[in-house]
Formats: C-alpha cells, structure tokens, sequence
C-alpha cells in the first residue's frame, strides 16, 4: 500500500486543517507515482456523510480546498454518499424498514453491553482505590500483565496483605472479562453487519449496484479524500450500506492520500471508541466502544479530542486505556495535532505546528511527539 492519511482531532476552522494538510494534499498525485505527471492538480473528493442531511452544504468546505491552493474548483467535487443512502430508502420502504429495525437492535444491543462496561470500569476504579488505601504509591500501571502470587504464603499474610492480594487478582480479572466483554460486544454487532444486505438481495438489486458503481468510481479517481468530523454512525452506515470499505482501501493502496477529522479518522480504525457526551450522569461521560470501523488503520486506536474528553494527567485513566486496547497503541488527538501516516514506509510522525501528537502506555505514562517526530511504535 503506497497511500497516507493525514489524521487530525476535532480542527473546527477548515481553512487551518487545509493550510497545515496542504504540502501533503496538494502533492496526492497518484498518477504522478505511476510515472505520469499531467501537470494537473489533485483530484480531491470530499466524502462529508457524517454531516447527515447536512452534506448537501459542503460547499464551503469544497471552497476552503481551493482556496488553500490544494486544487482547482473543477477537480474538487463531493461523493453525497448519505444523500443517496436516503433516496435509496425513500425507494424502498421494505429495505427502509429492515435498516430501522437492525439499527434498533445495534442500539439496544449496545446499552446491553454498555451497561456492564460500566460496571466494570467503576470495579477496576474502586479496586485501584482500595489498592491505594493500603499503598500510597500504587498505580493502575504497575499491575503485571499476568497477575502472580507473592513470594510469602497465605499462611504468614496479615489481613491487610491477604485484603491487598484479593484485590489485586480482582483486578486483573475485570480487566481481561473487560476485554473479552468488549469482543462479545463486537461479535454481536458483526451479526447485524451484513444481515441487510443479505436478507434484501441489494447486493444483485440493479439500481443500487449501479449507485454503488458510480461512488466507488468517484472514490478509486480521487488522488486525495476529505472526511470531516460529525456523526460518526451516519458516516459508517452509509459507507457500509454501499459497502464501499474496499473501494477507499483500493485508492489508498493506489497511493491516494485521506484528510480525516474526528469521526472520520474513528472510521477508519478497526475499532471506533467514542465519547458519550449525551450521558445525564456526567460520571458516566468517558470513551465507550461504539463498533467496528472499516479497518483501514492498522495498530493504532485513534482517540480524538484528546484533552477535552479524557483525563490525561491521571495515570490511572491512561493505564486503563491502554490495557483495555492493547491490542493497539492508543494515541490521543488535538485540534491542532496532526498525524501523518505513511503506509510505503509503515511509518507514523507528528507534523502538527502547534500540538503533538501523544502515546498512552500501559503503565500509565503519556509520550508526547512534537513536528517530525516518528512515533515509536
């Protein structure tokens, strides 16, 4: 795969995303790469479904693209991917109803699984607390991977070592049935994924191969791709819908290069954690697993808005984070952090003016990469 993406937190102001992107979009040529340099600028599509409705008025951010000269205005266009979903479905009330129905299954099936993550979370809390209690020093980080037995025996334990020991083994295995929760969670979803386009036969409905083929022509032409924060489901559930997941691996392995902000960077990750900004206890606002994403980055789990929404100065917090993904490396995105992955070298460096980009370790420690520093990853 030749391709890159640009990754940024929440950038609110368009016009400052695509002054720092530039020296990247501007330079997306994959026809260059093949050795065929027209001499034209990129071929840049926006891909705004996040925005729901709104997607309609991505003009400005198609403006904003050439006024930071990374195009011309006749080479910028826009996939209104969302757009078509809904026409689609205004089409088809039977295949509108089964969507509505698997949507409320994925809903409820998520306040299930929610529901004991959050019971978990507040046992590892109170276990760690309880923990401190007896050893000032303690911290979530320091817990070994494989929690072992102490050298001294139950038999010459006082009450506060066997009370400290209990603890500790309760630890590890909220811990381990967290993740092991959080992959029965995934699981129960996946069985939802297909399921309407399997039950409605759309992928051999003539019209809809033919909308199908339109966007993905759209995606594979494009030398690079924008996707704006907003709404992280409208965005997955149109890509899917459309299954057009292999057509972005496709440009990407082509060389193009994707600007992605917010929900459109938690797309493309393997695992989407979101922030539960809409919880009425604000106790229980903190990052939650939300689905599977489209998998076209590989070993980091990407968490936007980084220090509006999690506690980066508690070890604890941070500790718990990388634990509960390690199957990744869980960075942290500002507003004005930007992250250049570059998948012909497998590489991942800073390139943000004003902010870094930052690692959380299982041990609880925060590294922060400044401009043009590779992530040890």
């Amino acid at each position: 795969m030749r391709g890159r993406l640009l990754l940024n937190g929440n950038q609110s102001s368009p016009a400052e995303l695509l002054r720092l992107a530039k020296p990247w979009m501007a330079g997306a040529r994959r026809h260059a790469l093949r050795g065929r340099d027209d001499g034209q600028p990129p071929r840049v599509l926006v891909i705004s479904a996040a925005w729901g409705a709104g997607e309609v008025n991505d003009g400005p951010l198609q403006q904003a693209i050439v006024t930071a000269g990374v195009s011309s205005a006749d080479r910028v266009t826009s996939l209104q991917a969302w757009g078509h979903r809904a026409a689609w479905l205004r089409r088809r009330p039977d295949v509108a109803q089964l969507a509505e129905e698997l949507d409320r299954y994925e809903d409820q099936a998520r306040d299930l699984y929610v529901e004991k993550t959050r019971y978990l979370a507040e046992r590892i809390r109170r276990s760690a607390r309880g923990l401190r209690g007896q050893d000032s020093d303690f911290r979530l980080g320091r817990l070994p991977a494989v929690v072992q037995d102490e050298l001294l025996p139950e038999s010459m334990m006082g009450a506060v070592g066997l009370y400290a020991r209990a603890l500790t083994r309760e630890l590890g295995h909220d811990l381990a049935d967290l993740v092991a929760h959080d992959r029965r969670m995934l699981a129960a979803l996946a069985e939802a994924d297909e399921r309407l386009l399997r039950s409605t036969g759309l992928r051999f409905d003539p019209e809809w191969r033919a909308r199908r083929a339109q966007l993905e022509s759209l995606i594979l032409q494009a030398d690079a791709l924008v996707l704006p924060g907003g709404d992280p489901a409208a965005l997955l559930n149109t890509l899917r819908f459309f299954d057009l997941g292999p057509a972005l691996q496709e440009t990407l392995r082509l060389g193009a290069t994707a600007l992605c902000v917010s929900a459109g960077t938690l797309v493309l990750c393997e695992r989407m954690i979101i922030y539960d900004d809409y919880a009425t206890d604000p106790a229980q606002r903190e990052f939650r697993l939300y689905d599977r994403g489209l998998g076209l980055l590989g070993g980091l789990q990407v968490l936007p808005h980084c220090d509006d929404r999690i506690h980066t100065e508690d070890p604890d917090n941070l500790a718990y984070l990388a634990r509960r993904f390690a199957t990744h490396h869980c960075v942290g995105l500002n507003e004005d952090s930007l992250l250049l992955v570059d998948f012909s070298e497998a590489s991942a460096t800073s390139v943000g003016e004003r902010d870094g980009v930052y690692v959380f370790g299982p041990d609880g420690r925060k590294w922060r990469y400044d401009r043009g520093e590779r992530l040890a990853i």
